[in-house]
């Protein structure tokens, strides 16, 4: 769960990522300014999109867990293990 734990709290960061725009730029330069490589966090984000309602990956995005604290780690968490994160 290297990044995903860290994910929640960092998402709104400046940065660049080519063809990605919104809530998925948002999580993926979150990931990247966590030390996620392109491909790990280019994962993370299709993973956590096609895990959560667009409602939930919009607040994830904008570190807002919704009073979900446990559903989005564990969201995460899944993501990360999909993305060949710690196992």
């Amino acid at each position: 769960m290297r990044a995903a734990a860290g994910l929640l709290a960092l998402v709104v960061l400046p940065g660049g990522c080519g063809g990605l725009s919104g809530d998925a730029k948002a999580v993926h330069d979150a990931c990247t300014a966590n030390g996620g490589e392109a491909a790990y966090c280019d994962c993370m984000v299709k993973t956590l999109q096609a895990q959560l309602t667009p409602e939930a990956f919009a607040r994830v995005a904008k570190g807002d867990d919704g009073g979900d604290l446990m559903g989005s780690l564990d969201a995460m968490d899944a993501a990360d293990k999909a993305c060949g994160g710690a196992p």
